[in-house]
């Protein structure tokens, strides 16, 4: 059976069962709940599960140019695994930080009856490989993921 991919929605391949975090969670906290679950972001949602931003390992990278070039420089050829990442990161005391030091506050979402093809074009334009769904209240119900996008394409091909 054909799918036609123009007709699905965020809510029809979204993950819903989402890992989160909160703004005064430490940053030691985030990067365990990405290792832990196999993640490279996580949406930030407030007391009302209402998404306020996004951290991503990409954030966390950025710690490290605080720890000198040696380290980029094997970030850069992807010689460091994340124990590593996460030792270096622990040993200059930085992962004792909040996640609201450092994620983005700035949410680009989409709700959950929003086209596929609306979502892959807000991600394209802002540049993201994450959108959080959410209702009308702004409250986290899922994430979109461009690896989600892509899967329900590859499923939606004939035979």
């Amino acid at each position: 059976m054909t799918v036609d991919l123009y007709k699905m929605r965020a809510k029809d391949v979204m993950v819903k069962d989402t890992v989160y975090v909160y703004p005064s969670d430490s940053l030691d906290e985030a990067l365990s709940l990405m290792v832990e679950n196999r993640v490279s972001a996580l949406p930030v949602v407030d007391a009302h599960e209402r998404c306020v931003g996004f951290i991503s390992a990409t954030d966390l990278l950025d710690l490290t140019r605080e720890l000198g070039d040696d380290l980029n420089a094997m970030v850069a050829e992807g010689g460091i695994t994340s124990a590593v990442l996460s030792e270096k990161l622990e040993a200059a005391s930085l992962l004792n930080r909040q996640v609201n030091e450092l994620m983005s506050d700035t949410v680009i979402s989409v709700a959950p009856d929003d086209t596929l093809v609306k979502a892959a074009t807000e991600m394209v334009r802002s540049r993201v490989h994450h959108l959080p769904v959410v209702d009308k209240q702004q409250r986290l119900l899922g994430i979109l993921s461009t690896m989600d996008i892509l899967n329900a394409f590859a499923n939606s091909a004939p035979e």
